[in-house]
Order: structure tokens, then sequence, then C-alpha cells
């Protein structure tokens, strides 16, 4: 089956076009999902959301390539769902600060303590792109390496710079009175 005909299908609202499409170029389009997500099951969740999407946008869109247009909106949907799955990773973490600001700072156990507050002023005293790599390493948990990308710098340079920062955030904890 030619993809005009394939194409002619989803015009025609017939259902069998799914079909025609999944048999003709299933494969390269869980292949494409897959190569986002590293994931069987969620490859194959985001290749049946991205034959709904199809269904639903071919009769006003007229793709000449049906197999490179499936390709895109998998490719949408699996980035979409990487980026959730990332997300809630993320979100399901506690700050790295526990990691490596535990000499810093002290578990204070005891609610809230106001470090919260020392810490926002300690990050208005930073310069903005030392504050932006604080936040990149502590809140976003980025890893060196990405954030060497992200900034221009080697990763040695961004690992000095972190380590200052962090020296700079006890001298400013102590002031403010905090235990370390």
């Amino acid at each position: 089956m030619t993809d005009e005909e394939i194409v002619k299908l989803f015009y025609d609202r017939n259902e069998s076009a799914i079909k025609a499409l999944s048999d003709k170029y299933g494969a390269k389009i869980k292949a494409a999902a897959y190569d986002v997500l590293k994931n069987e099951q969620d490859a194959e969740e985001c290749v049946n959301d991205a034959y709904l999407a199809v269904w639903n946008s071919v009769p006003p869109q007229k793709p000449e390539n049906i197999c490179a247009y499936a390709c895109g909106v998998v490719h949408n949907v699996a980035m979409k769902r990487y980026r959730y799955n990332t997300a809630e990773k993320r979100s399901a973490q506690t700050v790295s600060l526990d990691a490596e600001l535990s000499e810093i700072i002290a578990d204070e156990s005891g609610g809230d303590n106001g470090l919260d507050e020392a810490i926002n002023g300690f990050l208005k005293s930073l310069s903005k792109k030392n504050r932006i790599l604080f936040m990149r390493r502590y809140y976003y948990e980025d890893s060196i390496s990405d954030i060497a990308n992200l900034s221009g710098m080697n990763e040695n340079a961004v690992a000095a710079r972190l380590f200052r920062i962090r020296t700079k955030l006890s001298a400013y904890l102590k002031k403010e009175g905090f235990t370390i």
C-alpha cells in the first residue's frame, strides 16, 4: 500500500488506516520512540498515542510522507513522556544539598529554622552566573558535565567554582548563626 493510499484511508476515516500505517511503518515508528525513551513499554504506549494523534490530525493535514509525519508525531509524544519521566524522578529525590553540603549544613530537624531564608539571602548575594551554577547543581541536580555544557565552561572550572560557592555558603551560614 502506498503512502497516498494510507493518507486516503485517514481522510475517509477508515479505521484500517491505522493498521495499514502500523503494518508498513510500525517498526520504524516504534524505533523512533524507543530511541528517545530507551524503555520498551513506554515506547509502545507512545506509539499508540502517536497513532491516535495521527488519526486526529491527518484530515486537516495532508502529509506527503506518512512515515516521516508519524515518526515526527511519535518523537514529540516520546519527548513529552521523557520530560515527564525525568521531571518525576527529579522531584521525587531529595535535593543533593544533603550529599555535597552535608559538612556545611547541620541537620536541624526542628522544623522551620530559617535555613531557607538564609540560603535565599546567600543566593541574592551571588553573581548571576554563580547563582545559576548553584541552582543548576543543587536545585535541578544537573551533573557537572551538563552544567559545563550549558555554561560554556569546562568541568574543572565548574567544579572549582561550586567548591568556592560552598565555601562562601559555609562562612555565610556561620555568620548567620547556623551550627556547622
